[in-house]
């Protein structure tokens, strides 16, 4: 699956101090970006799970998009 160009969604996560230090190690194990292992980590576990993306224009869709106006 083709990677976007672009990246243009800023996401903030709250996390344990322990999984903060669990996502660098591996980060860095790959030697890859925070972000760039964090994407792996997902598209990982969404293939685990047979999960795909919903193509849309934005990333935030349906009743999600309503709670956030």
């Amino acid at each position: 699956m083709a990677r976007p160009k672009l990246k243009t969604v800023t996401t903030t996560l709250k996390m344990t101090p322990e999984v903060r230090d669990l996502w660098a190690q591996c980060a860095e194990k790959e030697y890859r970006t925070l972000t760039s292992m964090f994407e792996v980590m997902v598209r990982e576990y969404a293939k685990a799970l047979k999960v795909q993306a919903t193509p849309a224009e934005s990333p935030v869709t349906g009743a999600r998009a309503k709670k956030m106006k």
